[in-house]
């Protein structure tokens, strides 16, 4: 299994991203972990803006996968997508997916891994 990630250690991943902190959002696990809902995450996942996209090709080689995502490198991958102020939610010094559209996302999944984080969603959105 791969090496997990706690909030420390993600948060030093996103510092040394080389990458304007205004063309990305945090998606998926990593940002349950930032929010304090999960322990720990496998991977970074981000959506990009177009500008982000760039930034990243000018600074990583990366790889278009063939479900249209990118790896950025061995712990990060990135998709395209235009931003949206109902897609993100600001937490901290971060922008993250926001929590409503990550439990939509989660409702329509089939992942074993992503139906069990559907209480701890709701959870979360009830207690805040």
């Amino acid at each position: 299994m791969e090496k997990r990630m706690n909030k420390e250690e993600l948060e030093k991943l996103i510092e040394d991203l080389k990458l304007d902190k205004n063309e990305y959002w945090i998606l998926s696990s990593g940002a349950l972990v930032l929010r304090g809902i999960y322990p720990d995450a496998g991977d970074l996942d981000i959506a990009v803006t177009e500008k982000g996209l760039q930034e990243l090709k000018n600074n990583y080689d990366l790889k278009k996968k063939e479900n249209g995502w990118y790896i950025v490198n061995d712990k990060i991958e990135c998709i395209l997508d235009t931003k949206e102020s109902w897609k993100i939610e600001k937490y901290g010094n971060y922008n993250l997916q926001s929590i409503e559209k990550y439990y939509e996302f989660l409702k329509k999944s089939t992942r074993e891994k992503d139906k069990a984080r559907i209480p701890l969603i709701e959870r979360y959105m009830k207690n805040r």
